[in-house]
């Protein structure tokens, strides 16, 4: 028999008079199922759990009664609830978990409690009432959720990239940290490089979402200072050197972007200026000279990092190479002998040519330059003078 919008039911009656046992039924299942919940004080579960457990059932009740689904205010209080377990850090599967939990705790409290087969039905007929509470309870509940975690982590990001900027400017920054509960350390200071589109035609995500995602997998400690081209990122000098690289590279697929990534690392806040310098020093000559993907550091670039450096020397090492700059044949047999470790069949195949016409380039290069690249004593100069030959190419 159907009863009028606010009126008693026998369903209504029987839950009512079982109220607060079911109450406690069900934070109790909450706290056995769900881990999260039971690392809670015992004040907050035995008092406030309870109470908004309540106060749940009464809304299910009421809405019962009144024959309609939850509206926007009637969820108010189950949002605040949600806000602050987000506050809290307990993660959203374990939140939702709760309403499934619950109700599960609540039916099967009630069927044991039924005494008379009219209660069993009128519990029966209830379930297409409370799966309509819960569609309706959950998205409200994750989407506030979801708001205050992107809240929270916009501004944590914010935080990090304030001090990141102070530490990389060498600014006092330890006020700051204390203050969000960071702890300074030694770091790896990256200078990140990305080169290439946005988004690739098979649909690679975005290089920035990508980046973000990597750097917080990799450390939630990592600091970092990043646009579209790139930035820093100073990561906890407790990460290996391989969980680096390999953050690289995963950045570099899933964006579908080449990532170039110097390197350096301070054992103390003080040094962040001095090996960022060194990082980004690295990281420009590894996207000039060409480099894949990778992360580079001062002992892959040492020779190209001296050698970007001014001085009579590059000068010197670059004239050395001037005359053959109108003969591109002759710098690609000089490349391909140093190439293949003076290997002149090797280097000959390469350029898929005759041993004899690449003898006839080298001794070319010689007659012009004045320096036999065959000669062990003159090898190692035309090697330097490529280097700073392709390190003055790459700055034009």
């Amino acid at each position: 028999m159907s009863t009028a919008p606010g009126e008693q039911t026998p369903f209504t009656e029987f839950f009512s008079a079982h109220l607060p046992e079911v109450a406690r039924e069900v934070v109790h299942a909450v706290v056995r199922t769900v881990p999260d919940y039971e690392q809670l004080p015992t004040e907050l579960l035995e008092q406030d759990l309870i109470r908004r457990s309540e106060e749940n059932l009464r809304l299910f009740l009421r809405l019962v009664s009144e024959h309609r689904e939850p509206r926007a205010g009637d969820l108010d209080e189950m949002i605040e609830v949600a806000v602050r377990r987000a506050r809290e850090g307990i993660p959203l599967d374990s939140v939702l978990s709760v309403y499934h939990r619950g109700a599960l705790a609540a039916w099967n409290f009630l069927a044991a409690a039924a005494q008379t087969s009219e209660q069993r039905e009128e519990l029966i007929a209830a379930v297409p009432q409370l799966l309509g509470y819960l569609g309706a309870v959950i998205p409200g509940v994750a989407a506030s959720y979801l708001r205050e975690r992107q809240d929270l982590h916009w501004e944590q990001r914010e935080v990090k990239r304030a001090l990141a900027q102070a530490l990389l400017q060498g600014k006092p920054a330890e006020m700051l940290a204390d203050r969000f509960g960071i702890t300074l350390g030694s770091y790896h200071v990256l200078a990140l490089r990305t080169c290439g589109g946005a988004e690739t035609a098979d649909g690679a995500r975005p290089a920035m979402r990508v980046i973000h995602g990597e750097i917080d997998t990799l450390s939630p400690h990592a600091l970092t200072v990043l646009d579209r081209a790139g930035g820093w990122v100073l990561v906890p000098a407790t990460e290996s050197s391989a969980r680096l690289d390999a953050a690289i590279v995963r950045i570099a697929t899933a964006a579908g972007v080449r990532v170039i990534a110097g390197t350096a690392t301070a054992a103390m806040v003080s040094e962040i200026p001095p090996r960022a310098e060194e990082a980004g020093e690295i990281a420009r000559l590894a996207l000039g000279l060409g480099r894949p993907t990778g992360v580079y550091r001062m002992a892959d670039l040492a020779l190209q990092y001296q050698f970007a450096r001014p001085g009579p020397a590059r000068t010197w090492l670059v004239g050395l190479l001037e005359p053959l700059t109108g003969h591109p044949h002759l710098m690609e047999a000089l490349r391909a002998f140093l190439t293949h470790d003076h290997n002149r069949v090797a280097a000959a195949e390469s350029l898929v040519v005759h041993r004899n016409t690449l003898n006839y380039r080298l001794n070319r290069i010689a007659t012009l330059t004045g320096y036999d690249p065959g000669r062990s004593e003159h090898t190692p100069l035309f090697a330097a003078a490529l280097t700073a030959f392709d390190l003055a190419t790459a700055e034009m």
